[in-house]
């Protein structure tokens, strides 16, 4: 199925991010916004920061769900091969966290990001984090990543996981609960308590919850964004079906858009912005379509930090870190060092 083709397919994928590089370089952008970067200055910081406008472009990277268990994830299938080229560990994620820290990053909103309204801690500089496909799918299970998102006891964002030994384990192994702990230690790494932003299919349902008519369910899932919202997280339409947006006709993607609305409807609060999966940059007229169905403010994929205004809609460039990403450390090196946050148990070379 085409909409498992992030993983499934690791080679036509590959081809769909390298393209999209291409297809963004080569087309003439309209009206492109780049501004030269204000360079960082040099602060000791204290909670309660003063914030400063920020004038320069603003880093955007994403990841995908962590891989908890490397072992189970990262075998010599394909599927294992997908997880080696698109995803990171948790351990991998940490030490991202600390290189970002160390380095003078600060997590900013996406919408204030896409609109120009940036403003970080005197010293520090914007990044907008954001996570893809957080919907926990099927083929999840059994490979050594979390299967669901759900609120503790407590109140707290927190994941299952099926262990190595078939034990369900409830665990802060997985990105949003790593973000909101790193913040709660480091509360200049978040300007006006800013997280990431949640690209979220629905074909299988939302954060793990695969049946969005089991009212249970559904209530479940109304007080995890209800919490996700209250601490900084946002959301995005990553389309229904993981569809290719450069290549899917106008009927396809008008159907997939009504499918997402009417499948995230009372679920989810109004989101302006989409992510194109693959990173496919659609055509003119698709755009103009989204731009139409509410989502001016869209994302693909490039290595710099891009924002261009066309047809009515802002784009934002993201950097994918992943395991195809780790093969240049030289490109990351500005966010944090490959070499120390590498995990041991990645396989050394990508294939």
């Amino acid at each position: 199925m085409r909409h498992k083709l992030l993983v499934v397919a690791p080679a036509v994928v590959a081809l769909s991010i390298a393209g999209c590089h291409a297809h963004v370089a080569a087309r003439p952008a309209k009206r492109l916004t780049v501004h030269a970067a204000t360079p960082s200055r040099s602060a000791t910081l204290f909670p309660g920061a003063r914030l400063v406008r920020w004038h320069g472009p603003v880093e955007h990277i994403f990841f995908h769900p962590l891989v908890i268990h490397p072992r189970l994830a990262f075998t010599d299938d394909r599927l294992g091969l997908g997880f080696q080229h698109f995803f990171v560990t948790v351990r991998e994620f940490k030490g991202i966290l600390r290189g970002l820290w160390r380095h003078g990053w600060t997590l900013v909103d996406a919408h204030r990001a896409a609109t120009g309204h940036v403003r970080v801690p005197e010293g520090r500089k914007p990044l907008v984090l954001s996570e893809d496909d957080l919907n926990y799918y099927a083929y999840f299970r059994g490979r050594g990543l979390a299967n669901k998102l759900f609120l503790d006891a407590n109140g707290d964002v927190r994941v299952k996981v099926v262990e190595p030994n078939g034990h369900t384990k409830i665990t802060k192994q997985d990105l949003i609960p790593l973000v909101d702990e790193f913040v709660m230690r480091h509360p200049e790494f978040s300007a006006r308590g800013a997280k990431g932003l949640l690209g979220l299919t629905a074909y299988e349902g939302l954060f793990g919850e695969h049946d969005l008519q089991n009212p249970a369910a559904r209530a479940r899932v109304r007080a995890l964004v209800a919490q996700l919202q209250a601490t900084g997280w946002s959301f995005a339409s990553h389309t229904y079906g993981h569809i290719d947006l450069g290549a899917d006709s106008l009927a396809t993607i008008a159907a997939d858009s009504s499918r997402w609305k009417a499948a995230v409807h009372g679920l989810l609060p109004p989101t302006d912005m989409l992510i194109y999966p693959f990173g496919a940059r659609p055509t003119a007229a698709a755009m103009q379509l989204l731009r139409d169905e509410g989502f001016r403010i869209q994302f693909d994929i490039d290595i710099r930090p891009r924002l261009i205004h066309e047809y009515g809609v802002t784009v934002m460039s993201r950097r994918h870190i992943d395991g195809y990403a780790f093969q240049v450390p030289t490109q990351l090196s500005q966010l944090f060092s490959v070499a120390t946050v590498r995990d041991p148990r990645r396989p050394p070379d990508i294939r």
